[in-house]
């Protein structure tokens, strides 16, 4: 009964006259904080309760507080606009009002609470009418005012049909990373949380109690995230595509009623449901996806590229840097080391078991600006982002989106991305107002469903159309809701607009979808009230948007303009010069992706997230980002390296040297080119070695490389790694140094080969002497005379010519004995009598 006296009063907008708070703790002059009932009848009592707040500065004697409104109620949606603005006309009869005696000091507050049945308003029919809560002094000065409406159903409602409400929750945010470990701050940690964006988001639209403690729980392991979230995505299976083993069996694939239309096996009647038991009983593996036993059905609107950032923040450890727009050009941010992130682990957690009871739809990866990208010829990055956005959700929230709905950027497309989503099977598109604006005749709200022209590339018998938000709801939705009375203000404005759709005359079987912009972030009030008041409100009718039945072609009203795609949207896309930038780093990813084993593609995620739409009006916070991504290219690239190592000094002609190549990438083996070269081949040749190989991730390879030198010196040997096409993938060679010192062996060798040819010629003529000499002795023993008694002449006339010969002139030159000379030539006697009568040689 709490829960629901909180969701009864119905909001209203925040009137001029009503001095806007600096910030969310500070207190309007008046505050609405509730009004009973949602809807009013001639039976009800209408009550509105809220405080007042003195922000004059000065203390105020006798506040009342009082109802204005008016007994004729709006006509259009238009005038909506202008009396919440204050600018419409005034509202001059009387309600009930209360007087408060005394001061009121400066910041002080009182309580109020108005109430009078609704017969004596004496309004009429059905319809909406204005309604102003005021404070004034005793004086009679405004002290403030808020503006808000009072939806009536008069007496009899039954003539008012009621209008089905599609309900597009967004579970989206901003790129979260740069490359796969760095984060762009604190945003999405903090979004995550019970009390964060995307916390509240999941537990409003759940509309069940959401337990967001860890527990005793390996999260870890029960959510599968120790395969890293950089695991490539393997083809859909029914493995692939199944929740958690605590959940239930999902299914998201469509099949065809009777009808024709197709439908979502959640949807199914329970005679559609008896109508699949008997085909399971008949030998059937059919698995069914959980529908949501209770509260409205919403289609959950996500971005792969944000479950993917949350997936990455829960499995492992990562890098924050700081923010990037204020960090000085040319300086590197500040990085934070954070450990796995506990409360993205609860997120999704309890996000696969929500999603899993009813329908998702799925933007581009990071809501990618494909307009852009097809504009720049950059059609494989735009089909990329379709592709990988498949793979985030099975790995994130292990499920499939409904591929037959497509989400474009800010609901807006031109020719070009409606091809390329409806060749990726896509046929319904939600766009805005904008992009299918009613014709200029048209003054009601109109059905959401729209025609589309075909493209071709639908399949056969498919008819595309568009399901258009309103746009008056978007607005409505993101009124202020954190203030002090704001989100009654906003859920009072959402029953107006409501109602007056509902008492348009605009036809029967009318669709209205609500969808809120990607980064709404009501309060938990608003979030759950605009909820609860779409089943408590007697001219609304929830209904789930994959089950909206479009008409026959033939059926169609020609109530809508062509598709149109603005002319500032144009100017809005992100710059052919920007995407050439990011051609750039592209290009080095390429050269990386070239020498990893597979069709790996790591840095692919990247790539996509700077081309989202997010950083259309964000150049220098894209610039800083897109930098981290090349530096984290680059990083990545030099871990598969040439270990440099000590000179290598050759002893001997040929040698060999070990080259040892590292690859220090924890996830990917690499297949590399080893390139070797000496700068002087004269001097140094390199012979064949093993040039191509493969390496493991974070192992080591050495490659024997033979060397062969022809002259002794230094010689410098450029080693460097390159893909298989021969692209080196380090700008800068590895240098080795080679000294061939081993040649001075050879000088040896032949010197030592001289000396035996000079001693082979010396060798006769030394024999020679040696046999003279042998003999002479041996004629002396014989004659009794000395062997040296034979002179020179006689030796030469042995030898004929009369003259000494060269072994004479050698002999003496050598010292040997023989005859002697005188100074004058002439020769002695050989034996001659000394003075005491012996002979003398």
């Amino acid at each position: 009964m709490t829960m629901a006296a909180a969701l009864l009063p119905i909001p209203a907008t925040l009137s001029p006259a009503s001095a806007e708070p600096e910030n969310e703790e500070s207190a309007p002059p008046v505050a609405v904080e509730r009004i009973t009932p949602s809807s009013l009848d001639e039976d009800s009592t209408l009550r509105v309760s809220g405080e007042v707040t003195n922000t004059t500065g000065v203390s105020v004697e006798d506040v009342t507080v009082r109802i204005r409104y008016s007994r004729n109620a709006f006509t259009s949606r238009d005038e909506l606009d202008g009396f919440a603005s204050g600018e419409g006309l005034q509202p001059d009869s009387r309600g009930p009002k209360k007087e408060f005696e005394g001061e009121l000091k400066p910041d002080g507050t009182i309580e109020y609470s108005l109430s009078t049945p609704v017969e004596d308003l004496e309004l009429g029919s059905y319809g909406v009418y204005p309604l102003v809560v005021e404070a004034v002094g005793g004086d009679g000065e405004l002290l403030g005012a808020q503006y808000t409406f009072l939806p009536y159903v008069g007496e009899d409602d039954k003539d008012v049909e009621p209008v089905d409400l599609a309900w597009v929750w967004p579970l989206m945010d901003d790129p979260g990373r740069a490359d796969d470990d760095t984060f762009l701050g604190e945003g999405l940690h903090n979004s995550v949380t019970a009390e964060g964006r995307l916390g509240r988001l999941l537990e409003a639209g759940a509309q069940v109690p959401l337990s967001f403690d860890v527990g005793d729980e390996d999260l870890v392991k029960e959510l599968g995230l120790n395969e890293g979230p950089s695991e490539e995505a393997e083809d859909p299976s029914p493995e692939a595509g199944s929740p958690s083993p605590d959940e239930e069996p999902s299914d998201s694939s469509p099949s065809p009623e009777e009808s024709g239309e197709p439908r979502d096996e959640a949807s199914a009647s329970p005679e559609d449901e008896e109508s699949d038991e008997d085909e399971d009983q008949d030998g059937g593996e059919k698995e069914r996806s959980p529908e949501r036993t209770e509260g409205i059905p919403v289609t959950w609107a996500v971005d792969p590229g944000t479950m993917d950032d949350i997936l990455r923040m829960a499995a492992a450890d990562h890098t924050v840097v700081e923010d990037l727009s204020e960090v000085p050009a040319g300086s590197d941010p500040e990085r934070n080391e954070r450990a796995a992130d506990q409360a993205a682990q609860v997120w999704l957690r309890e996000a696969r078991g929500v999603l899993a009871a009813d329908a998702v739809v799925a933007s581009s990866y990071a809501d990618t600006d494909l307009a852009s990208l097809l504009r720049n010829d950059m059609r494989t990055d735009a089909e990329a982002s379709l592709s990988i956005s498949r793979e985030a959700l099975r790995r994130s929230l292990a499920l499939e989106a409904d591929e037959r709905f497509a989400l474009p950027a800010e609901g807006l497309m031109d020719e070009g991305v409606q091809e390329l989503f409806s060749s990726d099977g896509a046929d319904r598109f939600l766009l805005t107002e904008e992009a299918l604006p009613p014709e200029p005749w048209i003054d009601t709200t109109l059905t959401a469903e729209a025609p589309l022209p075909a493209t071709g590339a639908e399949e056969e018998g498919v008819d595309p159309f568009a399901l258009v938000a309103d746009a008056g709801l978007t607005e409505v939705l993101s009124m202020p809701s954190h203030g002090p009375g704001e989100s009654a203000l906003a859920l009072q404005r959402f029953a107006a607009e409501t109602a007056m759709i509902a008492g348009e005359d605009g036809g029967k079987d009318r669709v209205v979808v609500a969808a809120p912009s990607r980064d709404w972030d009501p309060s938990a009030e608003l979030a759950a009230g605009v909820l609860k008041a779409t089943d408590d409100l007697p001219w609304l009718s929830p209904e789930r948007l994959d089950r909206v039945k479009t008409p026959d072609p033939d059926e169609w009203e020609d109530t809508r303009q062509d598709l149109n795609y603005p002319q500032e949207s144009y100017g809005q896309e992100l710059s052919s010069t920007y995407l050439g930038q990011i051609e750039d780093v592209s290009r080095d990813v390429r050269l990386f992706n070239s020498i990893l084993v597979g069709d790996s593609d790591p840095f692919r995620p990247s790539l996509v997230r700077l081309e989202s739409v997010y950083w259309r009006e964000r150049e220098a916070l894209a610039g800083a980002t897109r930098s981290l991504v090349s530096q984290a290219v680059q990083g990545r690239m030099e871990d598969v390296r040439i270990i440099p190592g000590e000179p290598v000094t050759l002893a001997s002609r040929t040698g060999i040297t070990g080259v040892l190549v590292a690859n220090d990438l924890e996830d990917e083996s690499v297949y590399v080119h080893l390139s070797i070269f000496s700068e002087n081949s004269e001097r140094l040749s390199i012979g064949d070695y093993t040039s191509s190989f493969e390496i493991a991730p974070g192992a080591k390879t050495t490659v024997y490389v033979p060397l062969s030198a022809r002259i002794n010196g230094s010689t410098t040997v450029h080693v460097s790694l390159q893909n298989a096409d021969g692209e080196p993938i380090s700008p800068q060679d590895t240098m080795l140094q080679v000294n061939a010192t081993g040649l001075g062996t050879q000088a040896l060798l032949i010197s030592g080969i001289g000396l035996l040819i000079l001693i082979a010629a010396l060798a006769p003529r030394a024999l020679r002497k040696w046999a003279r000499r042998q003999a002479a002795k041996a004629e002396k023993n014989e004659d009794g005379e000395s062997p040296s008694a034979v002179t020179p002449r006689d030796e030469g006339a042995e030898a004929g010519d009369g003259e000494a010969t060269g072994s004479e002139t050698d002999e003496r030159s050598d010292g040997t004995e023989g005859s002697t000379s005188r100074d004058d030539g002439s020769e002695e006697a050989e034996d001659r009598p000394d003075d005491d009568g012996d002979a003398r040689k």
